[in-house]
């Protein structure tokens, strides 16, 4: 290391330079005032704000007393190490860091374009132009290319992408002066010759005008405002709560506000910028826990935070980095000592720890904006302040934090409060101050003096007071006067992610998933694995296939029968559950990155492993214990695709209903037209045998394991002539109808989740 070493901070205002020569042993001190060997001026930069020193391991910036210090947009609170071309915030200022030689270009900022064939990369490895530590952002997340033509931006297959004005790219495209660069959550603006940082700490605050959501009503079909004309801001790292009237709207903002149910009219800005228009940029930063638990309960917490890192996090995070985010979390939400127990243990998690886990999940991806619906319902008093505690914390590390709550008893840690009365803003601002504007002594007093008079009473009155003034209107003008907002004619409409149609390493983390899943539940996969043998033992026991040819002949078909509404009865029961079951957590996952076709086929395998066990299982017992001559292979070929297609039958019935307890009640209504119309209990007429051909697997299943009997047996007739064994085609006609109708069983499971994704 050198004994000496210059520094150089370049402003991000106007990239004026503060130069400063390092010599081992002394304390330079930063700040505001003169007589500091380096002074800057900036908003929020105290007198004394930061000491800076040239030690043997490098350079190190400590904040003096509580200075707000930032470092790539991480708080530091004691002696860090720089690095060139660090983005350093000093309050809300900020600053580039560089220690090359002061006559060479600022070496992470985009240089002129009069410059030769200039590359500079962006992402989170430490050795990139633009270093960004933040798990959001890909090790290599994206490139600038610096010629004569100007600056060109590539996206290089980042998980979060690339955004110029909300839209992502999909090729390189050259920047214009004026436009917004956004990497993950992090925000740029391009002068014409460099990238300016609006923010490099990734906090997000949210600007409400002129906000209302209006439905269609399903009795009287009458529109209906659920919410009206809402004007608010929320600023960077405040704990906000929404709280109202039963019916107030509450969920409703809430769901506006995050994008997930946009609202009719109105505009929502994040950092100025439209959310609905450029929503695809804020995807990776919005985090959002249901009042459903989003997490599966029977393998432990680690593991779920893992799986959850692999599906969010960039493919390129190291396992490592991951785990260190994960051990983070879990020492935040304070659940470290639990980490490594399933949920659902002997001595169960309290509520509290539950939603905390839920919490965790959101928070493994580092999310900027933390949305919360009603996570502390039905928690006890205690808990209930733990939690908005730990809320409160979150919104200190700089994370914007809203939630909607129905408690009021420890609302006072919250920065602000949003009253909602029948769709209308009421009150918004300090807690504190809210009781002294209602003249009510708590806050809790406030719900029956609202019902005293209209909501449009309560808003106007609101509108007109010196609260309304301060925390609306002088916020908003402070935002107008500071915001270039982007693409706010695009309309309210949210984009899709760039995604492949098929991503192997989602279906693989998925499937790896679901495997655990299915090996953690012991008792069910006992039961279901015990099925096959305890049916195929009672076939043993109950036919014979000894006597006369017409005897053997009906025995025969009717063990194939049984044979083939077992393997039926098997991928419809092992299937029905498995999405609607999970309905929360899918939710979640594909409002974020989760793509249909590997989260099915991650359902697809191990349901089609399972079936294949069993029918094994049930035809290899039955075949030992019956004399039943036949080709074991083709017999086993024709139970599994039976079992198969039914397992997509199943997953069809699953992704439509929105309960466990339909799912089973839905059972039997699949499976008795599965064997009335087999073909098998009755002979069919014209009108039953089209409808058994168009949408009974057991039909063809049936026929192709007909196939599969003797030919002695295939040939012989009753009395009246007629063959005892019919068949209607041939083996693999037979096999192929059925994959068909599996098919289009897949196909109706897809319609139903993408309905699902609509209603959500």
């Amino acid at each position: 290391m050198f004994k000496q070493q210059t520094v150089e901070l370049l402003t991000s205002y106007n990239r004026e330079r503060k130069i400063v020569t390092l010599r081992q042993g002394k304390r330079y001190v930063l700040g505001s005032r003169d007589g500091n060997e380096l002074v800057l001026q900036g908003q929020d930069i105290m007198p004394q704000h930061a000491h800076l020193q040239l030690l043997p391991t490098g350079i190190h910036l400590e904040p003096i007393d509580q200075a707000s210090v930032s470092i790539n947009g991480t708080p530091i609170g004691a002696a860090t190490p720089l690095k060139n071309g660090d983005w350093l915030a000093l309050g809300s200022s900020l600053f580039q860091v560089n220690f090359s030689e002061l006559n060479s270009a600022a070496a992470h900022s985009s240089p002129s374009a009069a410059a030769k064939s200039v590359i500079l990369s962006i992402g989170r490895h430490p050795g990139c132009d633009l270093h960004i530590a933040s798990p959001l952002v890909s090790r290599e997340h994206a490139k600038l290319y610096c010629g004569q033509k100007g600056v060109e931006i590539e996206d290089l297959n980042s998980t979060n992408g690339t955004f110029v004005n909300g839209r992502q790219l999909t090729d390189k495209m050259f920047l214009q002066q004026g436009d917004r660069v956004a990497i993950a959550s992090f925000t740029y603006l391009f002068t014409g010759e460099a990238l300016e940082p609006v923010d490099t700490t990734g906090r997000v605050g949210v600007e409400v005008r002129g906000l209302y959501k209006e439905v269609a009503d399903r009795s009287s079909r009458q529109i209906k405002r659920l919410l009206d004309d809402i004007n608010l801001v929320i600023e960077p790292g405040e704990f906000v709560a929404i709280f109202g009237t039963s019916g107030s709207g509450k969920s409703t903002l809430l769901d506006a506000l995050n994008g997930r149910r946009p609202a009719t009219g109105g505009t929502i800005f994040y950092n100025g910028a439209d959310l609905y228009a450029c929503f695809d940029s804020f995807r990776s930063a919005i985090g959002y826990v249901p009042q459903q638990d989003i997490v599966h309960r029977k393998i432990s917490i680690r593991r779920a935070l893992q799986y959850t890192a692999r599906l969010r996090l960039p493919p390129d995070t190291q396992r490592e980095e991951a785990d260190d985010y994960i051990a983070r979390v879990l020492d935040k939400v304070e659940l470290t000592e639990k980490a490594d127990l399933p949920i659902d243990t002997p001595s169960p998690l309290s509520g509290g720890q539950l939603k905390r886990v839920s919490l965790a999940v959101e928070l493994v991806a580092n999310p900027n904006i933390l949305y919360l619906d009603e996570v502390t319902s039905g928690l006890d008093a205690g808990t209930d302040k733990r939690m908005m505690h730990l809320f409160a914390d979150l919104a200190a590390d700089q994370k914007t934090v809203v939630c909607v709550t129905h408690t009021l008893e420890n609302i006072d840690v919250c920065h602000q409060v949003i009253l909602l009365h029948r769709g209308k803003l009421v009150y918004f601002g300090p807690p504190a101050e809210a009781t002294g504007y209602f003249g009510v002594n708590r806050l809790s007093d406030v719900y029956e003096l609202l019902d005293s008079n209209s909501a449009d009473f309560w808003s106007q009155q609101y509108r007109s007071s010196d609260i309304y003034r301060r925390y609306v209107q002088e916020r908003m003008n402070r935002e107008a006067a500071g915001q270039q907002a982007v693409n706010s004619s695009l309309g309210l409409q949210l984009l899709k992610p760039r995604q492949p149609w098929f991503d192997r390493r989602q279906a693989a983390t998925l499937m790896r998933r679901y495997f655990d899943l299915i090996l953690a539940d012991k008792k069910n996969l006992s039961i279901l694995l015990l099925q096959a043998p305890l049916i195929a033992v009672v076939i043993g026991l109950v036919f014979d296939t000894e006597g006369p040819a017409p005897v053997r002949a009906a025995a025969e078909s009717q063990i194939a029968f049984i044979l083939v509404l077992s393997a039926v009865w098997f991928g419809t029961l092992n299937s029905a559950r498995e999405l609607v079951k999970e309905l929360p957590i899918y939710l979640r996952e594909r409002s974020v990155n989760l793509s249909l076709a590997p989260y099915l086929v991650s359902k697809l395998l191990p349901l089609s492993a399972l079936c294949l066990i069993q029918c094994g299982l049930l035809l290899g017992i039955v075949m030992g214990m019956i004399d039943l001559p036949g080709n074991f292979p083709e017999r086993l070929a024709t139970l599994f695709l039976s079992g198969l297609a039914a397992t997509c039958m199943g997953l069809a019935v699953s992704a439509f209903v929105d309960s466990n307890d339909k799912a089973v009640a839905m059972a039997p209504i699949l499976l008795i037209p599965q064997m009335v119309l087999s073909n098998a209990v009755v002979r069919l007429g014209e009108v039953s045998l089209w409808v058994a051909k168009s949408s009974m697997i057991s039909f063809w299943a049936l026929d192709a394991m007909k196939t599969t009997l003797s030919t002695d047996s295939l040939a012989i007739r009753d009395p009246s002539g007629q063959l005892i064994v019919p068949i209607s085609g041939s083996f693999g006609q037979d096999l192929a109808m059925a994959a068909v109708l599996g098919g289009v069983f897949l196909g109706l499971a897809v319609l139903g989740l993408k309905l699902k994704d609509r209603k959500q």
